[in-house]
């Protein structure tokens, strides 16, 4: 029913998102002093420091509207008070579009889902207003905009909205049951997360279960308190859900500090998001495999 949406392979230093507004007035010069300043630290003391080829993140889909980089684990998205390193650091090209675009409609890429620094995975940013505005629309509620589409296009989207798929290692085993859907206001706003038991290995860390999540609303910390709160079953690494003393008392489980002092990381990951693209109506389909997560079978990419 709908086109597949390509895969851009960009290098980010020398790459330019194919809008007009972006290329007036532009010369090979001024490209190429902007893309050094884009990809150098701003302070005086890293002045002539550019960014490590290992630092740089992986563009797992691109579009004129849309990017998605896979966002490694304790990496925060945005710099803060007390944040050195970003993923607004190490993704020149981010900066790359601010500084050529500042103030205009297109002022750079924006966050579309908000991802804490302790959960890895697939992190979406949106180039332009218009796909912030849509896309934030679609992560906060899985709401649609029919906007001039068809009736069946319509429909297509209300059945897939925005499908997310995480990864996460619990402690113990949820206390509802190996599958289910969770029902449990966040501050007072509805909340809604799917859960299921997978399988185990001879690999796997005793008293410990594989969750996978599909949250249908997005609400602050929603996995990690539904694990915790609903379903007794904490995120492994999760120091500030997992470590509730009341849950501690309540399990036999091995001490959950060992676990954060062994892998140093919380153990949630991104793993998909699939959605129909609010300005383009293609179905994209996005995903990030980590080796210290199971795999999923997951249908084939659309692209």
């Amino acid at each position: 029913m709908f086109a597949c949406a390509s895969i851009v392979k960009v290098d980010a230093k020398f790459v330019l998102p194919d809008d007009a507004n972006l290329r007036i007035g532009m010369t090979p010069e001024l490209f190429l002093e902007l893309s050094d300043a884009a990809i150098t630290p701003s302070s005086t003391e890293h002045s002539n420091r550019k960014l490590p080829p290992e630092l740089a993140l992986p563009v797992l889909y691109e579009d004129d509207h849309l990017v998605a980089l896979h966002k490694p684990v304790h990496l925060a998205a945005q710099l803060g008070t007390n944040t050195t390193d970003s993923v607004a650091s190490r993704y020149p090209h981010w900066k790359l579009v601010h500084r050529l675009d500042k103030g205009a409609t297109h002022p750079g890429h924006s966050l579309v889902d908000i991802t804490s620094p302790g959960t890895s995975g697939v992190l979406l940013l949106a180039k332009t207003r218009v796909a912030a505005a849509d896309m934030a629309a679609l992560f906060r509620d899985n709401q649609v905009c029919p906007c001039l589409m068809s009736f069946l296009v319509v429909m297509y989207i209300c059945l897939y909205q925005v499908h997310k798929t995480y990864i996460a290692l619990v402690h113990g085993t949820p206390a509802t049951g190996s599958s289910g859907t969770v029902h449990e206001p966040i501050d007072l706003q509805p909340a809604q997360t799917s859960y299921k038991v997978l399988p185990r290995s001879k690999r796997d860390p005793p008293s410990t279960s594989w969750l996978e999540l599909h949250p249908h609303t997005g609400r602050k910390h929603q996995l990690r308190r539904h694990c915790a709160h609903v379903l007794q079953a904490p995120i492994v690494g999760d120091v500030r859900y997992g470590l509730n003393p009341s849950w501690k008392n309540r399990n036999s489980q091995p001490s959950h500090d060992k676990w954060v002092e062994r892998d140093g990381r919380m153990m949630l990951h991104a793993h998909a998001i699939r959605f129909v693209h609010p300005c383009t109506q293609q179905l994209v389909h996005v995903q990030c495999v980590d080796m210290a997560f199971p795999t999923l079978k997951t249908s084939p990419k659309p692209y």
